[in-house]
């Protein structure tokens, strides 16, 4: 029997080494420390009594023996304003004995709600979570978040007059309508937080009247990202967009700042002008005036997916607007500018399209479309014309007597693909080397998907604007300003790389 003995006293030897690595062998050694993902976990801009949205942070233990957290907590206790889950613990005064194996990782979530604090002005909170290990070693990670009291509207609606001051954020849910016969004024400084959704429908007027220090902005109510590269501001789709329908007259945007919507402006038989804004990063067309009287001029719109600009009939005149598609978000995308005299079969007269010292570009080698009515329907208005600007279209052999009553539209213009379009295409280093599309601007794309569309020295765009629409806007969208002879096409005058903002 003795060597069977043997043998069971082995098994169990091996047993119980089994169970004590089972069990974990931690270290108590000081120097073995945990290693945070993040040392401060920061939230962007947080609305008081809205909750943020969750962060996440890995803890890596990258000791070869496993540590024990013996317990951590919030500084601040009970009053901090952080919520904490800790390995799937959620912490609740002092969360106890959270093992991290060697050569392993935990999970940390982390968010905050900001009480209000009746301040205008963004106030930062912070606190701080503190590990104390088995060891007696102790290490602390910092919470920080900047709590912005908001107005609060649900479905609101103007019914007379009223003006929205720029003295906090309002956070729009449902839509905000301007009823007939009221006007509602967005005083320069006012920003407007769309919940997901959420639309501004005007009915009435509508006067946006920001300034170049204070601008309108029109956004979504997300502040947080989607990565730490990408905040969600810089997205499209977080939020309608507006609507302005055939009863309203007067509408006016002047620097006002909307972006990251699900459409622009759709303004649908009715009136509007647009000085000194930008137009930004939407899912659906930048502008979409349907028979309307629309009047843009200074102005940036850019990144869309449906089509930075579309019209079907109506008057609409652009000065010195650049239009830009290099929407990023699907491979599918319109063009920059698109208009038409007939949708559905049925005539929309287009009783003028004038583009004086514009902009418009884009990815593709060919942006501008226009569709005019055939047939019976041959004699239908379609009055367009462009002067002074930087074209990207695609008009066929110069030589062709067929093109020759597109080229009529186009007097004193520039078209920055031309080349690709002639009879002996360029080699693919020489195609490399023409400036259009993108290389128009400067730093394009530096900033990840924080476009820029300042003109690069070396763009078309430069010196061909004609002077009568020059005399009218004498400084450019940013305040510089703009010679009357010479000047650039676009809503930008070309400044040396040293004067440009950071």
């Amino acid at each position: 029997m003795k060597p069977f003995l043997s043998i069971a006293t082995l098994l169990a030897a091996f047993f119980l080494a089994a169970c004590s690595d089972f069990d974990g062998d931690f270290t108590t050694d000081p120097s073995a420390t945990l290693t945070f993902e993040k040392d401060t976990i920061r939230f962007d801009t947080v609305f008081t009594t809205i909750g943020s949205s969750t962060k996440r942070v890995k803890i890596y233990n990258r000791n070869s023996k496993d540590v024990r957290i013996a317990n951590v907590r919030l500084a601040q206790g009970e009053q901090s304003l952080f919520r904490i889950n800790v390995d799937g613990h959620y912490l609740s005064g002092t969360q106890s004995d959270i093992e991290v194996l060697a050569k392993d990782s935990i999970f940390l979530f982390c968010e905050v709600t900001v009480d209000p604090r009746d301040s205008d002005t963004p106030i930062l909170v912070r606190d701080s979570l503190i590990f104390q290990l088995q060891s007696g070693r102790q290490q602390q990670m910092i919470l920080e978040a900047y709590g912005q009291d908001v107005i609060i509207l649900h479905a609101p609606s103007f019914e007379t007059d009223a003006t929205l001051d720029a003295a906090r954020p309002y956070l729009i849910y449902d839509s905000l309508v301007v009823a007939p016969d009221a006007t509602l004024t967005l005083a320069a400084g006012t920003t407007l937080c769309f919940h997901s959704g959420a639309t501004l429908q005007v009915h009435g007027t509508l006067q946006s009247l920001g300034t170049l220090e204070q601008p309108v902005t029109l956004r979504g109510d997300r502040t947080d990202r989607m990565f730490d590269n990408l905040p969600y501001d810089l997205l499209s789709a977080q939020w309608g967009g507006i609507r302005i329908f055939p009863e309203s007259t007067g509408t006016t945007f002047d620097y006002t700042d909307l972006h990251a919507a699900t459409w622009g402006i759709h303004i649908n038989e009715a009136e509007c002008t647009i000085l000194n804004s930008v137009i930004h990063n939407v899912d659906g067309y930048g502008i979409e005036a349907r028979n309307a009287l629309l009047y843009v001029a200074n102005s940036q719109i850019s990144n869309a997916q449906s089509g930075c600009v579309h019209l079907v009939g109506g008057a609409t005149q652009m000065v010195h607007t650049t239009i830009a598609q290099f929407y990023p978000w699907n491979a599918w995308y319109g063009k920059a500018l698109s208009f038409t005299n007939i949708e559905n079969d049925t005539i929309y007269p287009l009783q003028q399209a004038d583009f004086r010292n514009c902009l418009i570009t884009g990815m593709t080698k060919d942006e501008i479309q226009g569709t005019k009515a055939e047939g019976d329907n041959l004699d239908a208005a379609f009055n367009v014309l462009f002067t002074g600007c930087l074209v990207n279209i695609d008009l066929g052999d110069a030589n062709d007597p067929e093109t020759a009553e597109s080229r009529a539209l186009f007097q004193y213009c520039v078209n920055e693909t031309e080349p690709f379009h002639q009879k002996h295409k360029p080699t693919e280093k020489e195609a490399n080397d023409i400036v259009w599309g993108r290389k128009n601007f400067y730093r394009f794309g530096a900033t990840g998907y924080a476009y820029t569309f300042e003109l690069d020295s070396l763009s078309q765009a430069r010196g061909i604007g004609l002077t009568p629409a020059a005399t009218a806007y004498p400084t450019d969208r940013l305040g510089r300003p703009r010679p009357a002879t010479n000047s650039d096409a676009g809503c930008y005058q070309y400044t040396e790389p040293e004067n440009h903002d950071n």
